[in-house]
């Protein structure tokens, strides 16, 4: 019996769930889909920097996991843009570590794993300082951010 994929920890959601090459007609080659988990291990190591002990450890994976994600995320993305093929960020078995949202204009996004205190957060559309997070949610699959728990 196969053992179950533990959930990866998210931070954060992507700010467009997906990319379109610029001369990519319309019904043009198959998408390629990058799970939730690879797009968070590419923004850890690949945008923010960060040692993988410390990505691994913010995604409650171990190194050698997320070697594996990296690696597949990568691999998706040099074929997308070697082949002019679509991405579509999606699916995969992730929890999202938490998501703000600001009181004064409704604007929500996600929250980094280690946050401190909440005196220096900002509304990232507004500026405003009156926010409130929201609980931890989980997703396994399922357009766009995965199903909701029950």
């Amino acid at each position: 019996m196969v053992r179950p994929v533990k959930p990866r920890m998210v931070s954060f959601l992507p700010p467009a769930p997906c990319f379109l090459p610029h001369t990519a007609p319309v019904s043009g080659p198959e998408a390629v889909n990058l799970c939730l988990d690879e797009w968070e291990a590419l923004r850890l190591k690949d945008y923010l920097g960060l040692e993988q002990e410390e990505c691994a450890r913010l995604m409650a994976v171990a190194q050698s996991s997320l070697q594996r994600i990296l690696a597949s995320a990568r691999a998706k993305l040099a074929s997308a843009i070697v082949e002019g093929k679509p991405v579509n960020i999606q699916g995969g078995t992730y929890r999202i570590v938490g998501r703000g949202y600001c009181r004064q204009c409704r604007h929500e996004w996600g929250f980094p794993a280690d946050t401190g205190s909440r005196e220096h957060w900002r509304c990232p559309s507004c500026g405003s300082g009156n926010i409130g997070r929201r609980g931890l949610g989980h997703g396994h699959g399922g357009p766009p951010w995965g199903r909701p728990s029950t």
